[in-house]
């Protein structure tokens, strides 16, 4: 009876090994065979509702699986140049920091391709919001009041905190009042100023600290600020115009003169310039300019024809269309430098 019971039981055990081999191998085949269906973006913070619909709608279409991982834009490109992270796509919020920071040892080229303006954002819990409403001037006065909170991001890790302080810097010059650099950098902040001929260097250490009891908050991201002036933690932020529509958030428009969003006053941006993680070997001086988006796809992108589809797909008609009804209209050209990959040259064009 044992015997046969054994005899019995020799097949299933048989049929279990093999159902176990061919799970193994099923899923062998399946993480080694779907690797190229997949591509990994590190974005700017501000580009991450955007990115998030064009890669739905490319997802339904082509069956690939996109994983948006946003971040400050320095941050996001350290995630490669220190950490060793792997990436197929890096979109920033200033596209000059790929020349900065990635060409040439992890991409050769890039395309300037959007482009926003710095607003200040607040609810209708904010302090002294209706006086704002009413006479728009007074911000650099509602923001010096002591009982009044207010933010931006880190000018280390992203691109919307250094064109903050570029902004505060301007409208020091724009205003002609030294009070408003004063009172809201130099007096909240270890960032320091030195003045050469016409132009305005503010210095931001790495060790970026706030006075104590100081009514400025600092957060890695522009987008971190969003929850707090919405639960009214703080009453205002400078922030992307395109971040306030996505939010449906209040906002007043800055000055063109300040604000980085007009190309026409690009020399009087050049007035200042911000020199982030100072006292590092990673110190870099960003003269302020008109916002541009950057992208590119980099040299060992480990799914990068997938990559370069996606980009495709992001820089024709349905990424233009979502962009600009997220606030952050296309260029009427795109900003090319190297020479870039066949696949896109038709959408692109080539080298400006």
């Amino acid at each position: 009876m044992a015997i046969y019971l054994d005899k019995l039981k020799m097949p299933i055990i048989i049929g279990l090994i093999v159902l176990i081999i061919a799970s193994l191998t099923g899923y062998y085949y399946y993480t080694h065979n779907t690797k190229t269906s997949e591509i990994i973006i590190f974005a700017a913070g501000s580009l991450k509702i955007p990115l998030d619909e064009i890669a739905s709608k490319y997802s339904e279409k082509y069956g690939v699986n996109i994983y948006i991982e946003a971040s400050g834009s320095v941050e996001a490109i350290r995630k490669v140049t220190d950490l060793g992270r792997e990436a197929d796509i890096i979109a920033v919020a200033d596209y000059r920091l790929i020349p900065t920071f990635l060409v040439p040892n992890y991409t050769s080229w890039y395309i300037g391709f959007a482009t926003n303006q710095v607003v200040l954002v607040y609810t209708d819990k904010s302090k002294y919001h209706e006086i704002l409403e009413n006479n728009p001037s007074e911000w650099y006065k509602i923001l010096m009041r002591n009982d009044v909170k207010w933010g931006f991001s880190d000018p280390n890790k992203d691109p919307c905190g250094y064109r903050s302080v570029g902004i505060i810097g301007l409208a020091s010059i724009y205003y002609n009042d030294t009070s408003i650099l004063e009172n809201l950098l130099l007096n909240k902040t270890n960032i320091a100023v030195e003045k050469v001929n016409d132009t305005l260097n503010l210095i931001v250490p790495a060790d970026l600290k706030v006075s104590e009891n100081s009514n400025l908050i600092i957060r890695s991201k522009s987008v971190d600020l969003i929850s707090l002036v919405e639960a009214g933690t703080i009453d205002y932020a400078f922030e992307y115009q395109s971040v306030a529509v996505q939010h449906h958030l209040k906002y007043i428009k800055l000055p063109d003169q300040i604000n980085l969003g007009n190309p026409k006053y690009a020399y009087f941006y050049g007035k200042v310039i911000v020199k982030i993680l100072v006292g590092t070997d990673k110190e870099k001086s960003i003269a302020m300019s008109p916002i541009i988006y950057g992208i590119t796809v980099l040299d060992n992108a480990p799914h990068r024809s997938e990559a370069l589809k996606f980009l495709k797909f992001l820089l024709g008609n349905t990424g233009r269309e979502i962009f600009e009804e997220k606030g952050q209209p296309y260029l009427d050209e795109f900003i090319v430098y190297g020479k870039i990959p066949e696949e896109l040259r038709s959408i692109a064009g080539s080298e400006s």
